[in-house]
């Protein structure tokens, strides 16, 4: 009976352990440019030509040259840095710094 109880809560921390590994986002730091603006869906290109997809939602912290923005103020061809958190395939942005010039 010791054995049986021992075995189910190993398994259990086991299995929390794993499921705790996927609950919490990776912290995502990209810089480029962005060539696409689609909605909240947002595509950046980096120096070695590599594509992020990221989705700039209300909570992300928008500024464009030092100034808070709007995700709907972001246009095609401004360099950008910003920080999101990575779930899977899913990246959402938390802030991101655009600049014109």
């Amino acid at each position: 009976m010791l054995r049986v109880a021992l075995s189910t809560l190993v398994a259990l921390v086991l299995v929390s352990g794993l499921c705790a590994k996927f609950a919490f986002a990776e912290q995502v730091k990209c810089e480029g440019t962005i060539t696409k603006v689609e909605g909240e869906k947002v595509t950046v290109k980096d120096a070695s030509n590599h594509e992020q997809h990221m989705m700039v939602v209300p909570a992300t912290k928008v500024m464009i040259d030092g100034k808070a923005a709007k995700s709907t103020d972001l246009k095609v061809g401004q360099h950008v840095s910003c920080t999101c958190d990575k779930k899977g395939d899913t990246m959402t942005c938390n802030s991101l710094e655009a600049k014109t010039r």
